[in-house]
């Protein structure tokens, strides 16, 4: 008799186990799915990916850079110039074609000296900066897209005026129309700028 019950409980125990067992493991036929993983990994804007000019638009970075430390400027004031250049002209330093324009959007008729020349593009450059000084402009320079809108809305050299030299040969620019519209060409500009001056700083 205390035999059968042993035996009796023995196998309930065993039984009970197996059922716990198969409870706890998954089944075989599941396949088990990694944890999702969160990937980190930013793409660097390569901020020269539309440079078809030989060239040109490192060149046209490297000159604002390189002045901009000669004249000890800081850092968001280069990186408005660069704004405005790449903004205005890809960091070209002109567009072909009667309405040509230099590399911060200016119409060529304001400097009658060749489109590259030299001496014109450093003009250019130099210009922007010495804006960049005066400090009703300065007082923008925490933000460098309202910084770089603000100095080009308030160029008057030699009496020029910003939307008016965009009429003067009936050019259909949309993008520099209006304040709005030219604050956001920049602002998209921003990232190229950062991007350049990151890699050549």
């Amino acid at each position: 008799m205390n035999y059968r019950v042993t035996t009796a409980l023995t196998t309930l125990i065993l039984a009970t186990a197996v059922i716990a067992g198969c409870g706890n493991n998954p089944d075989d036929n599941t396949v088990s799915q990694p944890a999702p993983t969160i990937d980190t990994t930013t793409q660097v804007l390569d901020p020269f990916v539309d440079d078809t000019a030989d060239g040109q638009q490192k060149e046209t970075v490297t000159r604002i850079i390189d002045l901009g430390n000669q004249r000890k400027a800081p850092d968001n004031t280069i990186i408005a110039a660069l704004i405005a250049s790449r903004a205005e002209g890809s960091w070209r330093v002109h567009h072909s074609g009667s309405g040509g324009r230099n590399l911060f959007g200016w119409s060529q008729k304001w400097d009658n000296r060749p489109a590259l020349d030299d001496g014109a593009v450093t003009d250019a450059i130099e210009n922007f900066y010495a804006g960049a000084d005066s400090p009703e402009n300065a007082a923008k320079k925490d933000d460098p897209v309202d910084y770089a809108v603000t100095i080009q809305l308030s160029d008057r050299l030699g009496g020029r005026v910003y939307f008016e030299d965009r009429t003067a040969y009936d050019a259909n620019l949309p993008d520099f129309r209006t304040e709005d519209t030219v604050r956001n060409t920049y602002t998209e500009a921003l990232p190229y700028a950062r991007a350049a001056f990151d890699q050549f700083s």
